[in-house]
């Protein structure tokens, strides 16, 4: 168990779904970060569509930059790779789900100032089935997060319950959970992840959140890293698979495969490219 991650720790994420420790990434990793995302952002300054790497709001333009997503960031910056194997962020990891540890994606949300895209209900695994469950969302807070700027929003407990169908009655992938089958669940003891700069939050794969529109002053930028066990393998491709995707960060190598017991729905192939949820539930690219 890493001294930073106690035993408590991770029995309240097994018990809640999500577990929150502030001021956990130093200053130096943060400044670091910061600095690459700012150059990522110019850079997209060039771009008027979305493609691979960028994810670009509507009303994105050159002098008014606006972006949802940046993906593939540790093929993108050396120093993002660097964060995700080097850091303290996959000791959390070892300390949830043990010692052999495997890398899957880095990315960032940036969740723009004054209307940045809220993202629906929804919960991981469904995007990702994989023979079980030992697979997280390590979520790095890049600047101070409070309410008002649309933080994630999980329900405790869930990971427990049911998994849920995100497709619609069609069978049209819909990227979030349908409004009816979500009518009997208290969506208000939801609890929202908030932090200051250095702050990571993590949540289990079948834990059902969500986040609102960032209507306030200040952008929100988190950046995304996806841990899973060894033993831990996947059903279908990937959604982003970058030069580093599978690489052990921690530990070894399984001989064996791990494989829990249940039923889960397969999602679309998306070994044909896939750019972000925030384009499958808005339904922008969606197939009849």
């Amino acid at each position: 168990m890493n001294k930073n991650f106690e035993k408590k720790d991770k029995i309240f994420f097994f018990n809640k779904g999500y577990i929150v420790k502030n001021s956990f990434i130093s200053d130096y990793w943060i400044k670091k970060l910061n600095a690459s995302i700012n150059k990522l952002i110019k850079k997209s300054c060039l771009l008027k569509k979305s493609n691979k790497f960028f994810d670009l709001e509507n009303n994105h333009t050159s002098k008014n930059p606006r972006l949802r997503r940046i993906s593939y960031l540790d093929d993108l910056d050396p120093i993002f790779w660097k964060f995700c194997k080097n850091s303290k962020l996959p000791d959390i990891a070892t300390s949830i789900f043990g010692p052999n540890i495997r890398f899957r994606e880095c990315m960032i949300n940036i969740k723009w100032s004054d209307g940045g895209s809220e993202v629906k209900w929804h919960q991981d695994i469904p995007f990702y089935p994989m023979t079980n469950s030992s697979v997280a969302q390590h979520l790095v807070l890049l600047k101070d997060v409070d309410i008002k700027q649309g933080p994630l929003k999980v329900l405790p407990g869930s990971h427990k319950k049911k998994l849920y169908d995100h497709y619609d009655k069609k069978d049209n992938w819909l990227g979030y959970i349908p409004e009816k089958q979500l009518k009997n669940l208290n969506l208000n003891k939801s609890v929202s992840l908030t932090g200051n700069a250095g702050t990571v939050t993590v949540h289990h794969c079948r834990t059902l959140h969500a986040s609102q529109q960032n209507l306030s002053k200040q952008g929100r930028p988190v950046l995304i890293v996806s841990y899973a066990s060894c033993d831990n393998f996947p059903y279908t491709p990937a959604a982003y698979v970058s030069s580093h995707y599978g690489e052990v960060v921690r530990g070894e190598e399984a001989k064996f495969a791990r494989h829990e017991p249940g039923v889960l729905r397969l999602p679309p192939d998306w070994s044909d490219g896939y750019t972000s949820i925030f384009d499958y539930q808005s339904k922008k690219n969606i197939k009849p």
